[in-house]
C-alpha cells in the first residue's frame, strides 16, 4: 500500500484506496473484507492521486494532482471523463452529495471548486480558510472543509456561508494538523490528526466525543465512515515506509487491519 492515500466507501461497502503521493498512480478497489477487486488507472500526471469519492451510481473519481484534474471511472474500471481541467489549481480531497454533484478542495487556491455531474463548474467557495484539505457534505447540503494549515475544521452551507469553526481549542478540540473529514448518518464527525496521532469524532454541535490515538507510532491520515458509524481510516508509519487501513467500530473498537 502506498502511503498518504485517501479512502472512500460506496454503498456496498466496498472500500476505495488512492494511491496518495506514490508512483504509479491508480485507486484500487477492496471488498469489506479488504481483498483487492478492481485497480482504477488511467492517471496522466505523475505526482499521484489524493482524494478520491464515489457517486450514488458507482462512478469513482480520484483527484489527479499533477495533471490538475479529477479523473472519473466507470464502476468497471473505464476512464469515462476529466474534470477542472484549467480549473483547479492543485486537487485534494474530494466529496460527492446526494444529487452527485462533484466537491473539490482546490489546495493551490484555497477554494472548493463544486462541478456538476455532467463536469460543468457551477460554484467557487471562498472563505476564511488557508489551504483546504479533506471535504465533507452533509444531508442538508452543509459543507465540511478541514484547513490543515490553520488546524480547524469548518462548517459552512449550501451557499457557502460559515456557520461553525472547530478546533482552536474550542469544547476541548485541538486539533494539530487535520487532514481528513467524514461523516455518519447521525451527523458526527470523524476528523484524522497525525499531527496528534489520533482520530477525533466530533458532534454535530462541536463537542469532543472521542479521541483514539493510533498505535505502534502511526499517523491517521484519511477516514471514510459507513452510516452506523464504523470508519476505516488510512495510517502512515512514522517513517513513512510502510501504511495500513484501520477498521474500527462506532465505539472506538479496533475490528480489522489491513496492511
Amino acid at each position: 500500500m502506498q502511503s498518504g492515500g485517501f479512502i472512500a466507501l460506496d454503498r456496498e461497502g466496498n472500500v476505495y484506496l488512492s494511491s496518495g503521493d506514490g508512483p504509479n498512480p491508480h485507486i484500487s478497489k477492496l471488498s469489506p473484507a479488504g481483498q483487492l477487486l478492481t485497480k482504477f488507472v488511467g492517471f496522466t500526471g505523475d505526482s499521484g492521486v489524493q482524494g478520491v469519492a464515489v457517486d450514488s451510481q458507482g462512478n469513482v473519481y480520484g483527484a489527479d494532482q499533477g495533471a490538475n484534474d479529477v479523473v472519473k471511472f466507470s464502476p468497471a474500471g473505464k476512464v469515462m471523463s476529466t474534470i477542472g481541467a484549467s480549473q483547479i489549481g492543485e486537487p485534494g480531497g474530494l466529496a460527492v452529495d446526494s444529487h452527485d454533484a462533484l466537491y473539490v478542495a482546490d489546495e493551490a487556491s484555497a477554494a472548493v471548486e463544486v462541478f456538476s455531474p455532467s463536469g460543468k463548474l457551477t460554484q467557487t467557495i471562498r472563505g476564511t480558510f488557508g489551504k483546504t484539505r479533506g471535504l465533507a457534505v452533509g444531508t442538508l447540503g452543509q459543507l465540511y472543509i478541514v484547513d490543515h494549515e490553520g488546524g480547524h475544521v469548518l462548517t459552512l452551507d449550501s451557499s457557502g456561508k460559515q456557520l461553525a469553526s472547530w478546533g482552536e481549542g474550542v469544547n476541548g478540540i485541538t486539533l494539530s494538523y487535520p487532514i481528513e473529514v467524514a461523516l455518519d448518518s447521525q451527523g458526527d464527525l470523524f476528523v484524522t490528526d497525525p499531527g496528534d496521532m489520533a482520530l477525533q469524532k466530533i458532534s454535530s454541535d462541536g463537542k469532543l466525543l472521542a479521541k483514539w490515538p493510533a498505535r505502534d507510532k502511526y499517523h491517521p491520515i484519511a477516514v471514510a465512515a459507513l452510516p452506523d458509524g464504523t470508519t476505516f481510516t488510512t495510517e502512515d508509519a512514522d517513517d513513512g515506509k510502510s501504511a495500513r487501513v484501520v477498521e474500527r467500530s462506532p465505539a472506538g473498537r479496533e475490528l480489522a487491519m489491513w496492511r
